[in-house]
């Protein structure tokens, strides 16, 4: 995990005071983890594959029937989901009313991690959360290029 996405989602966090319980999207810890800052009453950690930090095994693209959280966070895993205009609906879908959404892409960073499908502009990433229904959104840029783009947004 950047140093820059774990510094962003503390002043989220700081800000919007995220409330449980915490659906993580993209889980897996590979090489850090935003889980800690997060209230981890019901914390559910969801990745497709098992291993540290995964507490369920699914695909996001096709997740239906989960309980309604109170925050949705997903910090760069976007750019490894196939289909992510499938995958941001399915993240508001498993929000309650009111419930926040957390979210991080890069931009103009290496391959890595393969596959590693997309990357996004501001405008690309606000254009998707609102097509899935999300209002109150705010994009926020890091590094030159940007290097990521960073997002938070509310269900109505």
């Amino acid at each position: 995990m950047r140093s820059e996405v774990q510094s962003w989602v503390q002043g989220i966090i700081a800000e919007y005071d995220p409330q449980p319980p915490v659906l993580e999207i993209g889980a897996y810890d590979v090489n850090g983890t935003i889980r800690h800052l997060f209230p981890q009453a019901g914390y559910v950690g969801l990745d497709k594959r098992h291993g540290p930090g995964v507490d369920m095994i699914a695909d996001v693209c096709t997740l239906r029937g989960t309980q309604p959280f109170g925050t949705v966070v997903c910090c760069e895993t976007l750019e490894h989901i196939a289909a992510p205009w499938m995958a941001i609906p399915a993240m508001f879908g498993a929000l309650r009313s009111g419930g926040l959404f957390i979210g991080t892409w890069c931009f103009a960073y290496p391959i890595h991690n393969e596959p590693d499908y997309w990357r996004v502009t501001p405008a690309g990433f606000r254009f998707l959360l609102e097509q899935a229904g999300f209002c109150d959104i705010r994009i926020d840029t890091q590094g030159e290029g940007p290097v990521g783009v960073f997002a938070v947004a509310r269900k109505a």
